[in-house]
């Protein structure tokens, strides 16, 4: 007997995951804007109301992404704002607003980098915000400075975050301060190498790892793995532009020393992108077994993957679903909407529905 596997939406799928959101503040706005001054970050303020439609849909929708919160969370000082508040209409006083909902990027000092009046997807909303950081670039009146002998510690480090949110090189100014022998805290040089740590391949990334204990306790162990797989990631694109597979396997040697959570996602999803870069399909069909063993919640968004590379694919997912995990058997409930069937053998007999990537 066969039985039927709905694949729901092949072009748009998503692994569920324990997303976060943005957090927003829980103060009022000029509060907010104080920790943006003191925090070096801009202020995204989502001017809201009850009552607006599309304010629920993005609060609702896009605010809970996890790609979303993770990006507003690093970047930005984040508040939601019901503007028929007391605080609300204290804020429009400076900040107009004639519909909802108003997104405001607001600087350092109270400046409005971009307004955008109107819901939003996802996706616009994170180009909005790379877009601010682009705007917000204040790396080359820091470098005026810079030239001028500026070098005291609270300056240097503020550069170091600017040139890096810019996108800019920073590794050079950052050794060359560190070489200067400034005098710092321990705490001090720790921060310092954790936010000038931008590749894996580097003397400032292994001075991170080898003391992550004391930086975790600085910064957190959320912020700590974030800088690991970025600076992995780097070394991993650095390696592509090179064609390098020795510097591609240095970084996966180091993120799984390094990572205290997700080491074998970031290995396996990493090579999956890597092989299909230079359309190695067997490396890549390996690591997705690989990644599919060791995260079983990941077997959905696998399948999809494997299918839109090629339909021989088909036994390799076969051989996934044989013995399903208890949360596969879950899935197994839901009811499905058809998009693309396929036929498989038992024991798979229930109707299984992908979720969204």
């Amino acid at each position: 007997m066969r039985a039927i596997i709905f694949i729901l939406g092949l072009l748009s799928i998503q692994l569920p995951i324990n997303a976060q959101g943005i957090k927003f503040e829980e103060t009022t706005w000029k509060l907010a804007l104080e920790k943006a001054k003191s925090s070096d970050k801009p202020l995204f303020v989502d001017a809201f109301a009850q009552w607006c439609g599309p304010c629920k849909s993005m609060a609702k929708n896009v605010f809970t992404r996890d790609d979303v919160g993770k990006f507003f969370n690093e970047n930005f000082i984040n508040l939601k704002l019901d503007m028929e508040t007391p605080d609300g209409r204290d804020f429009e006083g400076l900040y107009p607003v004639s519909a909802y909902p108003t997104l405001f990027f607001i600087d350092t000092k109270g400046k409005v980098i971009k307004k955008v009046v109107g819901g939003q997807q996802a996706e616009g909303l994170l180009r909005l915000a790379k877009e601010v950081l682009l705007k917000n670039d204040n790396s080359e009146e820091m470098a005026k400075e810079y030239e001028g002998g500026k070098r005291d510690y609270d300056f240097m480090l503020k550069y170091i975050k600017a040139l890096n949110n810019a996108g800019k090189p920073s590794l050079k100014i950052a050794n060359d301060y560190l070489q200067s022998n400034p005098e710092l805290t321990e705490d001090q040089l720790l921060v310092f190498q954790f936010e000038a740590a931008t590749e894996a391949d580097t003397r400032l990334f292994e001075g991170v790892v080898a003391r992550k204990k004391e930086v975790i306790k600085l910064v957190g162990e959320e912020a700590y793995n974030e800088k690991i797989k970025a600076a992995c990631k780097a070394t991993i694109q650095k390696s592509i532009e090179y064609d390098s597979p020795e510097l591609f396997q240095e970084a996966l040697t180091k993120s799984d020393k390094s990572l205290t959570a997700d080491a074998a996602m970031f290995r396996y999803s990493s090579e999956m992108s890597y092989y299909q870069t230079f359309h190695q399909k067997d490396a890549y069909l390996k690591a997705a077994d690989q990644l599919a063993k060791k995260q079983p919640k990941t077997i959905t968004k696998l399948c999809v993957l494997l299918l839109k590379i090629s339909a021989k694919t088909i036994k390799t997912i076969l051989r996934w679903l044989k013995k399903p995990s208890l949360w596969l058997r879950k899935l197994m409930t839901s009811s499905p909407i058809t998009t693309t069937c396929i036929f498989i053998p038992e024991p798979c007999s229930m109707p299984v529905k992908l979720t969204k990537l």
